[in-house]
């Protein structure tokens, strides 16, 4: 029997543009939400960011809430925690990491952003389960044991085939990657719905399939966790196809945007990983968002001199550069 347990990552970042959040809310979330409530006899684990929900709250949406509530009541879904802003745990002080794991409901695991673990953020997350990436294991196991923990690892080729397949996808595509047994996939709840239209039905054909059986995570640890793999190391790793957390850290800009966190460590909602992220030019860039995010923080001579870097960098011609050089390639791995 393949035994699946799926996991879905609402996000959006904390300075997205009202009418984008809308627009995904309207023709991503709430299809995503009806269908779930119209299927039966499953269990899934959901991350809803909080930080997304102050969005939705703002925006006004109850049939958002009605939908959450009532999948929760009736066991089909399970609340995974995570930090409020997306923040990488690596980067972030421990003071800052425990404001924004506050939560209005009290959950069993956490979703750490981008899947992105090392030992020692593992370490202060007072939780009983972590997500992580397969690539944290010397040798794969869906399921760990790490000191006081269960570890889910992520499987990635099933994740890869669900968010960059081209072409039109089908779910026995997606069946012919589970194995017998435990399988665990983590992917942000957009790629059905928002980022390719067609993914919410073959969601839906999955859910509808005898030969597999959707499990929470808290369920797959109750029948599985006794033959937990155990381990004594983690490796640093993320989910996004680089060395550790190299994604985050390669150029100037990020490294810059970093020593302005330093100063106002004070300010949760610039540790957005989105902005590092935006900043890579590996191959994404997105100066307008990254803007908004240093504009949360008080202004001072150091923002100042960090958006003028900015705006020489992208017409100085090195964007499309590296544009250029993700596309010739060979491999996307980033060192």
């Amino acid at each position: 029997m393949r035994f699946w347990s799926l996991v879905l990552h609402f996000y959006q970042p904390p300075t997205q543009e009202d009418n984008i959040t809308w627009n995904i809310l309207i023709f991503c979330y709430l299809p995503l939400l009806r269908m779930l409530d119209s299927k039966s006899d499953y269990g899934i684990t959901v991350n809803i960011n909080a930080c997304l929900v102050d969005q939705i709250r703002k925006l006004g949406s109850p049939e958002f809430f009605e939908l959450i509530d009532r999948l929760a009541r009736d066991g089909k879904i399970e609340f995974l925690n995570s930090a409020k802003y997306h923040p990488l745990l690596h980067l972030i002080p421990s003071e800052v990491l425990a404001r924004q794991i506050q939560t209005e409901y009290k959950t069993r695991g956490f979703f750490p952003s981008e899947l992105a673990v090392n030992e020692a953020a593992l370490d202060q997350l007072p939780y009983e389960y972590v997500l992580i990436d397969e690539t944290s294991l010397e040798q794969y196991s869906p399921l760990v044991r790490y000191k006081n923990k269960f570890l889910l690892a992520n499987k990635r080729n099933i994740c890869e085939l669900l968010r960059g397949y081209q072409g039109q996808l089908k779910a026995q595509n997606v069946v012919e990657l589970l194995s017998e047994g435990l399988n665990v996939t983590v992917n942000d709840a957009e790629l059905f719905g928002h980022h390719y239209t067609e993914r919410l039905k073959i969601l839906a054909d999955l859910l509808d399939r005898t030969d597999i059986k959707f499990l929470t995570v808290s369920q797959a640890i109750a029948q599985f966790g006794d033959t937990a793999l155990k381990v004594d190391h983690v490796k640093p790793s993320t989910w996004q196809n680089c060395r550790e957390f190299a994604l985050w850290d390669r150029n100037e800009l990020q490294r810059e945007y970093l020593k302005l966190l330093k100063l106002t460590p004070d300010v949760d909602a610039a540790y957005s990983s989105c902005y590092l992220y935006w900043l890579s030019n590996w191959p994404w860039w997105h100066p307008g968002l990254v803007e908004r995010g240093v504009n949360s923080l008080p202004k001072s001579p150091q923002t100042k001199t960090f958006l003028e870097l900015m705006h020489a960098y992208h017409t100085s011609g090195k964007v499309e550069d590296n544009y250029q050089k993700f596309n010739q390639s060979d491999s996307k791995y980033l060192e």
